[in-house]
């Protein structure tokens, strides 16, 4: 039987890669998409389409995870794609999804109309000559794209992805410039935390149509990016946060890079030093703590009621009120309540489970 005829439904795979950013364009998968449609509706195929933007070298791609989960259910007698290299250039992944193929007795076709049956030895080499033709291709894209990277940090030119709060994008000189108005935002942050605010209270008297937190806040007076220093190469590899950081000697660091700077370097340190010592410190509650520190939490807003001593009330111990504010400033409104009290209602509470 030709092998045309075994195929009556056909798993579309189409991607749009973004590990060469600017190199392809929704143009470019308009006419992938358009050209495997022809193939399809020529030969009177039944065809699902499967589409998305991410690395070919990502195993966890959702449209591909879909394709694959439905190939195992025998729902598709083909895999119809540009070539190999869109589907996958993972050497770990390439075999597993050819041994799928000829498993589930799945034949490959390309936009060249050339079809591979995985159970034929010498398509099954060809096939697996043309992964590790594209594996290698991919690795020397990659190595090549890193040196650029590395290049145009040394040339102080802005290559880490959207540029920090504060700065916007010049897209013909490849730099980033201030925003003045965010910039006023930025050294305000810088201001507080030399200052000895914490970054909570920070996020929330910055809230003024961007919501920031705590964390966003210390990001920002972490970032050397504000001193108008570029760092490279600090990260290895990609995961869902931030990657593996590199040893620290195999960063690439361009002082002055970003001219003029939001603040100065001796703001910057100085900002830094006073997070570190925020860092160190702890809590009043834990400096002195009780038999119910850090055990009340608020029912309202989940927050960790700490212990006071009100010199004022000779010495009395108090569980505070909460007063946490939300990222629009707003107090919880769930008072306080005397120790000993709270103590009381603890032991009641543990009788009666005992009985």
């Amino acid at each position: 039987m030709d092998l045309k005829e075994r195929i009556k439904r056909v798993a579309i795979y189409l991607r749009k890669s973004r590990d060469n950013e600017g190199e392809e364009s929704d143009e470019t998968l308009a006419k992938h998409r358009n050209r495997l449609l022809d193939i399809a509706k020529k030969n009177n195929w039944e065809y699902e389409i499967f589409q998305e933007v991410e690395s070919s070298m990502d195993s966890n791609r959702p449209e591909y995870q879909k394709m694959i989960h439905q190939l195992k259910e025998s729902l598709f007698d083909a895999v119809l794609s540009v070539n190999l290299a869109r589907v996958t250039r993972d050497d770990a992944e390439t075999p597993r999804f050819m041994r799928l193929l000829r498993e589930e007795d799945i034949l490959f076709v390309t936009d060249s109309e050339r079809i591979f049956d995985l159970e034929i030895q010498e398509d099954w080499q060809a096939l697996k000559f043309t992964g590790f033709v594209n594996n290698w291709e991919y690795e020397n894209i990659r190595a090549q794209l890193r040196k650029r990277k590395i290049d145009s940090a040394k040339m102080g030119r802005w290559s880490n992805g959207s540029p920090p709060f504060g700065y916007i994008y010049n897209r013909l000189e490849r730099k980033v410039e201030i925003d003045k108005e965010k910039a006023e935002g930025v050294k305000l942050a810088f201001q507080m935390v030399i200052d000895g605010i914490g970054v909570d209270n920070i996020a929330i008297h910055l809230n003024r149509g961007k919501l920031f937190q705590g964390h966003s806040i210390q990001r920002m007076i972490r970032s050397e990016i504000y001193k108008g220093w570029i760092i490279s190469n600090r990260l290895k590899g990609r995961n869902t946060y931030e990657g593996k950081i590199r040893p620290k000697e195999q960063w690439i660091i361009v002082k002055d890079a970003v001219k003029p700077c939001i603040i100065d370097e001796s703001t910057w340190n100085l900002a830094n030093e006073k997070l570190d010592q925020r860092k160190q410190l702890s809590p009043r509650a834990k400096q002195r703590r009780h038999g119910l520190s850090n055990i009340i939490k608020c029912a309202l807003c989940g927050r960790t009621h700490s212990v006071t001593i009100r010199k004022d009330r000779k010495n009395r111990k108090e569980i505070k009120p909460c007063n946490k504010k939300n990222l629009l400033g707003e107090r919880c409104h769930n008072k306080g309540i005397n120790y000993n009290t709270m103590m009381e209602l603890i032991i009641d509470s543990i009788r009666t489970k005992r009985k």
